[in-house]
């Protein structure tokens, strides 16, 4: 089974997450301030895959070492690539985000 986890910028992590998961963190971003409204899933396979959303919907995707940033449209967007994530599609997400 491959790892993975969510932060919190605050500091709440949590291992082996699933889509519900994913979706309270997104809830509780909308109500953090600035400084705490961040968090990220990484996905542990041969390489640390990781995607972190900030509270403006600013996006840092981190797969094979290589980090790219990228402006979701919405939160459905972002819930849709956390979801790609968790089912291992990086290259479906590095082509969204290219």
């Amino acid at each position: 089974m491959t790892e993975n986890y969510i932060q919190y910028a605050d500091g709440y992590q949590k291992d082996n997450i699933d889509e519900k998961d994913i979706v309270k963190a997104i809830s509780d971003i909308q109500l953090m301030d600035e400084e705490h409204g961040a968090f990220w899933v990484s996905v542990i396979t041969d390489d640390e895959n990781v995607i972190e959303v900030n509270k403006d919907l600013s996006l840092f995707v981190i797969f094979k070492g290589q980090q790219t940033q990228y402006q979701a449209k919405d939160w459905n967007e972002v819930k849709e690539l956390y979801k790609l994530l968790l089912m291992e599609k990086f290259d479906v997400i590095a082509e969204i985000v290219k």
